[in-house]
């Protein structure tokens, strides 16, 4: 008798804790998330150092209003533009690809850093360029 109460025992304990399982109803809705589209920049070499400072003048602003994403996306705005804007200015030589690489590194750590000063030192750098052009 001792066995069959044990194992009326034990199939009670299974039984009881079977009706408390947990159960996960999942009612989120789901979402399809959608690529950026990426718009490769064009223009003369005039249009694209203003679309270049136009958006690191928005990159210093989101960096500074802590809107990381916002800054992402500029910054990939800025290095898509320097991708077209690098063949133009070839010609220029060699320390002016540099310098301008440079600006460019200034709003690569303005992220990396989350330091809006370096994106306002790179706004103020090229604001110097576009005036010797």
């Amino acid at each position: 008798m001792k066995a069959a109460a044990r194992i009326y025992l034990i199939a009670m304990a299974m039984f009881s804790l079977v009706a408390c399982s947990t159960t996960i109803v999942d009612t989120a809705p789901t979402t399809t998330l959608v690529p950026p589209t990426t718009v490769i920049p064009s223009g003369t070499t005039t249009e694209l150092f203003n679309q270049l400072q136009s958006t690191i003048g928005e990159l210093s602003k989101s960096i500074s209003d802590s809107d990381r994403a916002m800054a992402k996306v500029k910054l990939a705005e800025i290095e898509e533009i320097w991708k077209v804007l690098q063949p133009q200015i070839a010609e220029r030589g060699d320390q002016f690809i540099q310098d301008m690489q440079r600006i460019i590194d200034l709003a690569i750590s303005s992220i990396e850093r989350n330091r809006p000063a370096d994106a306002d030192k790179a706004l103020r750098f090229l604001s110097l360029v576009i005036e010797t052009l």
